[in-house]
């Protein structure tokens, strides 16, 4: 990756939006991290419209090609950025859905322990409440959440987003610029451990070059 120049692939990150609304706030934040992702940092958005219900009789089938792409997209990937809406206190259903679907997988480069963060617009609570239910689902798959600094937008503020959903806030872009920085230095201390032999304690150099 080009966080220090050591390698020029970037950090690839599936975005993923807990909304299916067209001019859902969560999809416009995913397009607005997209434009200002920091250099060594690529966002790819998986619309998740068409994964059916996770039926453990379908599962046994075959998984569906909308199942199939997902799992694949969070394979090549080597980090997960998810946007959730607040329903009744919680994630979407569709949002739950695509994680239980993702966490069956069991080959190399699935949820387990893939760094993960999350992000929301919604409510006076800014999809709080909704991100620490996923805090609590996304720990029982294995993957390395970063919660700080935070991102927790009150979608329905005034000059926030615009009608289609697009993140039109200076201030609300800035909080999220600085979050998507920390994420791209938290996903590769774990990805590429070796790169920061410099900036470890000896236990944590021995570690890293085992």
């Amino acid at each position: 990756m080009t966080l220090d120049g050591s390698n020029e692939s970037p950090l690839r990150v599936l975005a993923i939006s807990g909304s299916l609304r067209k001019a859902s706030f969560n999809t416009g934040l995913l397009r607005a991290a997209r434009e200002i992702a920091p250099d060594g940092m690529e966002i790819n958005i998986f619309d998740i419209r068409d994964l059916p219900f996770y039926d453990g009789d379908v599962e046994a089938q075959g998984d569906p090609a909308p199942v199939i792409a997902l799992k694949s997209a969070v394979r090549d990937a080597d980090a997960v950025l998810f946007a959730t809406p607040e329903y009744n206190w919680g994630t979407s259903g569709v949002l739950k859905n695509a994680i239980d679907w993702a966490s069956r997988d069991r080959e190399e480069g699935s949820l387990m322990g893939k760094p993960a963060t999350l992000i929301g617009a919604g409510g006076r609570a800014g999809t709080a409440r909704a991100q620490m239910q996923l805090l609590e689902t996304l720990g029982e798959t294995g993957s390395v959440v970063m919660v700080k600094p935070g991102v927790h937008i009150q979608a329905f503020a005034p000059g926030t987003f615009d009608s289609e959903g697009n993140l039109i806030d200076e201030a609300t872009k800035e909080a999220l610029r600085r979050h998507l920085d920390e994420f791209m230095n938290w996903s590769a201390r774990l990805l590429w451990p070796r790169h920061f032999i410099g900036f470890a304690c000896e236990m944590d150099i021995a570690l890293a070059q085992a």
